[in-house]
């Protein structure tokens, strides 16, 4: 029987009944004594039926129509006796299309009576549902991506990180201010995150950097920030929305993929300067020699032969000291690949000073070093000490005539590197007209009779076989100093 054919409602009210049973809700009524049910008109059609097309009664309801894990919640709110208002559950029905969600709402009647609503909520569920799924999958992909979003309120001066910025900061609490943010990056990045937010507030500019940060469990990673500006329409900034993404491994890649593209052409450079001697100086001892036995056999005096024999003598030297050269170009490349082992810069420097002994006594000059902030590397031997030695006879070489030499050489670590710094007071290099070639081959810089230009190219040639790098800073007259980064 339908609810509202006969039974609410008198003759007085049949707009009323007209106007509940065409809404997309139903209403039902139960008497726990007799087990008789009634439904609306509206009931039936929410689930797609025409009035007596389906079974009116309490068992079809929860044997057939109800979804069978959705149960235990609706009997829940029908046999709660104690209940003082509604109770509301969300149960899935099987309509003429299939299962579709429900909103279900009981109220008792006395003892004797139970009536409820049911209001059709599939589309909303659908899109909960769909929101949910949605919001999980943006959640589930920002953290295999490692993105996190985060925004400064610009009137408040507050700040709001997700979840996920949080898991990259590794932080456990929101910071409580945007100086307490900006503190977490490196201390070389923290102005350029400052001047960006700055001129992103000022005058709307977005921003993308990559900069590292210090997590909250001491971690040192690469990040990328972006952010933009959302002004009113005055132009004034209100909001910075941004992410940030940990692209540590990323970044770490791309730097080693740096170093070895240097790597590959700094052997390409070694080759093409071995090719270079082979092919044209020695060819060039090889035509001297030729020429001064050539001479030698034509000349018809003794005095004439001996100062051929001494131009012979002189090439002779030149052409050993050539392929020394070469045999040291070829070795970094050989050398590079044996196993590293623990050495104390202060005895290995040691050693050198007393090699040295007699070069120092002879210009005159002081030697300090200090290794105390970083006493060892795994490094290489041969390459360390060939690195020392090539650093001190430099500095001895181009001392300056107008002072007694001061020669300095100190260890230390940054950011997990380890570095050596040489530094001295002599003559000097002109920066801008030789900055680009103090690291070439036979290049020089003053007119020292001993300057032959290799030292220096081997040593940032042995230095950058390992992964390293070799950076000057000079003035003229002043003195120079070598920031040699070893790992």
């Amino acid at each position: 029987m339908s609810l509202f054919e006969s039974y609410l409602f008198d003759d007085e009210t049949p707009n009323l009944a007209r106007l509940i049973n065409s809404v997309n809700a139903g209403i039902w009524e139960f008497d726990v004594n007799t087990n008789k049910v009634k439904w609306s008109v509206s009931l039936f059609t929410i689930l797609g039926y025409q009035p007596g097309e389906i079974e009116c009664s309490y068992s079809n309801f929860i044997d057939n129509l109800i979804y069978y894990q959705d149960k235990a919640s609706f009997l829940a709110t029908i046999n709660n006796r104690t209940a003082q208002s509604s109770e509301i559950a969300y149960i899935r029905l099987l309509t003429k299309n299939g299962y579709e969600w429900f909103q279900s709402t009981v109220k008792r009647q006395g003892n004797a009576k139970i009536a409820g609503t049911l209001i059709n909520i599939n589309q909303f569920k659908f899109s909960e549902l769909q929101l949910t799924t949605n919001n999980t999958f943006v959640a589930e992909t920002n953290k295999l991506l490692k993105v996190g979003a985060w925004e400064i309120d610009v009137t408040l001066n507050k700040l709001f990180l997700t979840n996920e910025a949080l898991d990259i900061f590794e932080l456990h609490r929101q910071p409580a201010t945007i100086d307490e943010l900006i503190g977490c990056f490196e201390p070389e990045h923290r102005q350029l995150l400052t001047a960006a937010i700055e001129d992103c507030i000022r005058i709307g500019r977005p921003y993308d950097l990559d900069l590292r940060l210090k997590t909250g469990k001491g971690r040192i990673i690469w990040t990328k920030i972006k952010a933009v500006a959302k002004i009113d329409n005055y132009g004034k900034c209100l909001l910075i929305k941004g992410v940030i993404q940990d692209i540590n491994v990323t970044k770490h890649s791309e730097n080693k993929l740096k170093s070895t593209l240097n790597l590959i052409s700094h052997k390409n450079e070694r080759l093409q300067n071995f090719a270079y001697i082979a092919s044209h100086n020695l060819r060039s001892y090889a035509g001297n020699l030729q020429l001064m036995l050539n001479l030698h056999e034509e000349s018809k005096t003794q005095t004439e032969q001996q100062e051929i024999l001494s131009h012979v003598r002189s090439i002779s030297n030149s052409l050993n000291a050539t392929i020394e050269h070469l045999n040291e170009i070829v070795k970094i490349d050989l050398v590079a690949n044996q196993e590293k082992i623990l050495i104390e810069f202060d005895l290995l420097f040691k050693n050198i000073l007393n090699a040295l002994q007699s070069n120092i006594h002879s210009a005159n000059a002081i030697v300090k070093y200090d290794f105390s902030k970083c006493p060892n590397i795994y490094y290489l031997p041969a390459y360390l000490e060939s690195i020392f030695h090539n650093m001190l006879t430099n500095a001895l070489k181009y001392r300056s005539p107008d002072r007694q030499a001061i020669i300095t050489c100190k260890s230390h670590i940054e950011n997990e590197h380890v570095y050596l710094i040489f530094e001295d007071n002599g003559m000097g290099i002109d920066m801008k007209k030789n900055g680009d070639k103090i690291f070439g081959m036979y290049q020089t810089f003053h007119n020292n009779l001993d300057s032959q230009g290799i030292g220096l190219y081997i040593t940032r040639n042995q230095i950058e076989a390992l992964g390293g790098t070799i950076t000057v800073e000079s003035n003229l007259n002043i003195g120079t100093k070598f920031i040699i980064k070893l790992l």
